[in-house]
């Protein structure tokens, strides 16, 4: 193993101590909990048990653990059994379980000391009492032969078990904690301490304010006095002389004395403000993690989809070493094992087709992280495959109606391939329980730009494929411009800024109904926010006087957006919604102002997207809510009777009208006599297969366009490519069958 792997192995064990840890403890709890509860009361508690085993085998597995592995998965064992009601949870088997855990904990490492000769005999005592329990009360359950010798090294990448979206392996390790070094913890120590000095001014500057105001209290006296003797008429034009003095005295000392307290507090003001300033920094640090910690599982990722793709690739990282905000590391998982899927799945061809094009028979596909300026990072997934074809995505566009066929000739390149980014928007011949829907690319526009980024896409036929991404470092703190709209305030990110303008009316041009401004010689939409956000109140037009405006931009799409006025930029603190709120359209948050007054920060994307939509043509047809769908008629072809059952049930339950038949043969005879809107069919049938009966559907010119699902128990990789040639719309593995993907599937070609 390379120093670069080992050192990274290294920092992973450290992380896996303390989560090891927290699993341990867990399922410790719970079985304290097992053993005063009622057997009734058992189910929920071996259910979150079986949980902590597995995530804690999968964790073992991630850092080559074997024996911690093992010991898991005899646990995990045990709880299945217990789950299945096939092994009652009674006082010996649970005392058996505790000296394992300990054993368990030994071998993870937890402790500092290093096991013993009598640690390693007892723990595999341990583990044979709980085998020879279980095998007693089960009936027999097969055991793993251990060997509990310490803590081997690792001769390959760590491997990560748990299974995150598609099937793929990813770990979570940092859930709601942050593994904090000793040298960041040091730093806001230090922070802290320097507070001690401003905690003693402003106790001073407390104290000469109360000798002002004790000088003012004195100065009301003498005036007091003063006034009391001028009503006796004692030595009137004295005293009138004394008290001017005394005021003048007085006032100048005052005026001095205040001069010099503003001095201080201002003094104090900027200290402060720079210490709160490198406290916040350094505070922040804390929930930043190299991107390793995400980018580290994703070569597992790589390598399970190629093999089930049946394709060859390589994964190259650089800049692991960039920290970033944890929160935006756990978000971007999801969109990046979405990225790396649509790299396999549409970007690397098969290894004869790579050949044949003069390509290295295995793909690359890169990763890459770089910091660029205003405290971003750029992440860029590539990869060297074949390319997003322009014409492909234009006809799946106007098959959806996002686009007219006249209007697609006169977009260029790049505005058609944005549309890889709309819902529903797929290239790939097939549906299947995994890929062809058009949500993934979705997906990740949608969870980019909830963290204040955006994504662009380059691609050129035949040489690959690059997503970029522009995300921000932290989610703590952020610049933003504060508006005002309506006698009342908001916030758009700086980050989705172009700029800050004014217009007048001879500045407005209208265009297909639509007014525009015209900027950086083109043509952008202008909206005033105040509509946007439905707003009541009397707004400042754009009738006379300039009238300010903030431009900004999501994704490829600029928005000019009209306002009553531009306060000014400053930085901001962002505060959720709360659970009540967890999704206001075109807001994404809030911050308080100086006064205390909460102001929102407006979703940028959610902005474009509505101040696009309004005024636009309407692109798709909307249901209704209340009214019935379409009672469609279908034809299920499947010879296993149970099967062909529960498909029916489905389909009926959903309101459809179903006719069953019971094989191919069979199921082609119906077709030729009755129409039919959709077949779902088998393909492992007698006399003629799924496979067959779509090909000769695809052959009958009365037949071509009839929409084909395959329901079947072949899940390989040729099988599916077999059903692509033969025609297919949607194939569906029964092993991975769910109502809701059959459901959605036929909507979706119907």
């Amino acid at each position: 193993m390379d120093k670069k792997k080992e050192a990274f192995l290294a920092r992973l064990r450290e992380t896996f101590k303390l989560e090891a840890s927290e699993h341990l403890d867990a399922i410790r709890t719970g079985l304290f909990e097992i053993e005063r509860a009622a057997p009734a009361g058992h189910a929920p508690i071996v259910e979150r048990l079986f949980r902590e085993t597995h995530s804690l085998k999968g964790a073992a597995r991630s850092v080559n653990l074997p024996d911690a592995e093992a010991i898991c998965q005899e646990l995990e064992n045990l709880l299945a059994a217990s789950k299945q009601g096939n092994l009652p949870l009674t006082s010996d088997l649970l005392d058996a379980v505790h000296p394992v855990l300990d054993s368990l904990g030994t071998v993870c490492g937890i402790t500092e000391a290093q096991p013993t000769a009598e640690d390693l005999e007892n723990g595999l005592n341990a583990l044979a009492v709980m085998q020879h329990l279980v095998e007693g009360k089960k009936g027999g359950m097969a055991g793993v032969e251990v060997d509990l010798h310490g803590l081997p090294q690792a001769e390959a990448p760590p491997e990560t078990p748990d299974r995150g979206p598609a099937g793929i392996g990813v770990s979570t390790p940092f859930k709601d904690t942050v593994r904090v070094s000793t040298h960041k913890l040091g730093a806001i120590l230090l922070e802290a301490e320097s507070f001690i000095a401003s905690k003693i001014a402003v106790v001073s500057r407390a104290a000469e304010a109360r000798d002002l105001a004790d000088c003012l209290a004195h100065w009301n006296q003498l005036r007091v006095r003063q006034a009391a003797n001028q009503r006796k008429g004692k030595d009137g034009s004295r005293s009138s002389g004394d008290c001017f003095e005394s005021e003048l005295l007085y006032t100048r000392e005052l005026e001095n004395s205040l001069r010099k307290l503003a001095r201080s507090a201002q003094h104090d003001g900027l200290v402060l403000a720079a210490s709160v300033g490198r406290l916040l920094e350094d505070t922040r640090k804390l929930l930043l993690l190299p991107c390793s910690h995400l980018l580290g599982q994703m070569p597992k990722v790589v390598r399970d989809l190629s093999v089930d793709q049946g394709k060859e690739a390589d994964l190259v990282v650089v800049g692991e070493d960039i920290e970033v905000d944890r929160r935006i590391l756990d978000g971007l998982k999801d969109p990046l094992i979405h990225l790396l899927r649509n790299c396999i799945d549409h970007g690397i061809e098969k290894p004869d087709e790579r050949s044949r094009a003069g390509k290295p028979a295995r793909g690359t596909i890169s990763i890459s992280v770089k910091a660029v300026e205003g405290n971003r990072i750029e992440l860029t997934v590539a990869d060297d495959g074949a390319g997003i074809h322009a014409d492909q995505v234009g006809r799946a566009a106007v098959r959806l109606r996002l686009v007219a066929s006249d209007d697609l000739v006169r977009l260029d390149q790049d505005e058609v391939k944005d549309f890889i980014f709309h819902s529903g928007l797929s290239t790939s011949p097939i549906l299947t329980e995994m890929s062809g829907r058009g949500l993934g690319l979705t997906i990740v526009r949608e969870k980019v730009e909830k963290f204040g980024g955006t994504i662009t896409v380059s691609s050129a036929p035949g040489a690959g494929t690059a997503f970029r991404m522009h995300l921000p470092l932290s989610l703590s703190a952020f610049r933003g411009i504060l508006v005002r709209v309506c006698d009342r305030s908001f916030v758009f990110p700086t980050s989705n800024v172009l700029r800050v303008s004014r217009i007048r009316p001879g500045d407005i041009q209208t265009i297909e109904n639509r007014q525009t401004i015209a900027l950086g010689g083109r043509a952008v939409s202008l909206v005033r926010l105040q509509d946007v956000l439905g707003l009541s109140g009397t707004a400042r037009g754009a009738d006379t006087l300039p009238t300010p405006l903030v431009v900004v931009r999501a994704a490829d799409r600029q928005v000019a957006f009209l306002v009553d006025e531009v306060l000014g930029e400053q930085e901001v603190i962002v505060k959720n919604l709360g659970r009540q709120l967890t999704r206001v359209r075109n807001i994404g948050g809030a911050t308080l102002s100086g006064g205390g007054t909460v102001i929102p920060i407006l979703n940028v994307a959610d902005l474009v997207e509505s101040a696009c939509s309004a005024g636009a043509p309407e692109r798709n047809v909307t249901m209704d809510a209340t009214a019935p769908e379409r009672r469609w008629r279908l034809l299920i072809a499947e010879d296993s009777i149970t099967a062909r059952t529960l498909v029916k049930n489905i389909l009926e339950a959903a309101g459809h009208e179903v006719v069953a038949t019971v094989d191919g043969m069979d199921a082609l005879t119906r077709l030729k006599t009755d129409p039919f809107d959709l077949v779902v069919s088998d393909v492992d049938m007698p006399r003629m297969n799924g496979f067959e009966l779509t090909a000769r559907i695809r052959a009958d010119p009365k037949l071509a366009e009839l929409p084909v699902v395959l329901v079947t128990a072949l899940g390989s990789q040729k099988d599916r490519e077999y059903g692509i040639e033969v025609g297919a719309n949607a194939y569906i593995v029964k092993s991975d069958f769910d109502q809701g993907n059959l459901l959605e599937i036929i909507r979706r070609l119907l």
